[in-house]
């Protein structure tokens, strides 16, 4: 008798422990962003090209919004909550939790990485000078005594601090929260020349009364690959955040557009003949589809903003932005 409520206790102290062992496992980020229906997204806001309202519809748009929009649909979530952010309180909004992923142009380095994770490369960078059409400054060596307007806590203020002091230059740097507060600066007459990611230059002389007033000069004089960033140590948000991007570019490989996606016969005879589409279209219960149906591929996202058509147009052909099959850099991984 005293076996069996030994026995009997046992089970049930058993069936406590792992009942409370189950409760106790954190929620990942997949779980609260299902739970509350929406993706929180931090984005610069304010970048052309990348994140900024429409004219129209003030709708959040850009580069950068659809690959939010991209994780949305992945997890299978309707709606986004934008979060503009600073280059300051970026990574502070991700330790913090507040919001989900960023996609602000944000470089990958190793000291950031120290404080958050980071996703596969969006859109390989570079740093160049914007400076007015009548100004002699033609790169990095005309900027002796210069005023240079930057935006702080970024690695474009780190790296034209670097390059002047490695030439022994005299230079005043003016700092701004946002560079679209360095780009007003230059257009003030505040400094002789702004300087940033060639592709955010490219973005903010578009919005200029007369973009032939300014000019991009000089060579590229740092490595800018900008990613997503998450917190740290959350594998299964790393995962969707992850095979989100490598998706949209194997779409592209794959030539599945956003019509091909939206298109059942299509779909039927891609996936009858080709069995890498067939895995691609099917893992995570067609995850994949739901983004290319709302975004589309990395291509067309690409040329939705600066494609050649675009104010803010940025040549990709020949650059690391165009797919590894053609001689570019982005590649994705086997959707198996």
């Amino acid at each position: 008798m005293r076996r069996g409520v030994a026995y009997l206790l046992a089970v049930a102290l058993t069936v406590a422990a792992v009942s409370y062992t189950a409760l106790a496992q954190p929620r990942t980020r997949v779980d609260m962003v299902r739970a509350r229906g929406k993706l929180i997204c931090g984005v610069s806001g304010a970048t052309p090209g990348f994140s900024f309202p429409d004219p129209v519809s003030g709708r959040m748009v850009g580069f950068d919004a659809d690959f939010c929009w991209a994780v949305a649909a992945f997890v299978d979530v309707p709606d986004v909550e934008f979060v503009n952010l600073t280059s300051a309180n970026r990574i502070p909004a991700v330790v913090s939790g507040a919001v989900d992923v960023v996609f602000r142009t944000t470089t990958v380095t190793i000291s950031r990485d120290d404080q958050v994770d980071f996703g596969p490369v969006t859109f390989y960078d570079g740093q160049r000078l914007l400076v007015r059409a009548a100004s002699r400054i033609a790169g990095l060596d005309d900027l002796n005594g210069a005023r240079i307007c930057v935006h702080s806590g970024t690695t474009s203020e780190r790296n034209i601090t670097d390059q002047m002091r490695q030439r022994g230059f005299r230079f005043q740097l003016i700092t701004f929260a946002e560079a679209k507060q360095a780009f007003d600066g230059l257009v003030a007459g505040r400094c002789d020349v702004f300087t940033t990611d060639a592709s955010q230059l490219t973005a903010f002389r578009s919005t200029a009364p007369n973009p032939a007033d300014f000019k991009i000069v000089g060579k590229e004089f740092s490595d800018e690959p900008l990613a997503p960033m998450y917190q740290e140590n959350d594998s299964k948000w790393a995962d969707v955040v992850n095979w989100t991007v490598w998706g949209v570019i194997l779409g592209e490989e794959l030539g599945i557009t956003q019509a091909v996606a939206r298109d059942a016969a299509r779909l039927a005879e891609l996936s009858g003949r080709d069995p890498v589409a067939k895995n691609f279209l099917e893992a995570k219960g067609g995850a994949m589809l739901r983004v290319l149906r709302l975004v589309g591929n990395y291509g067309e996202i690409y040329d939705r903003y600066f494609g050649p058509r675009q104010k803010t147009a940025i040549t990709r052909a020949g650059t690391r932005n165009d797919l590894a099959s053609r001689g570019g850099a982005m590649t994705s991984r086997p959707f198996r």
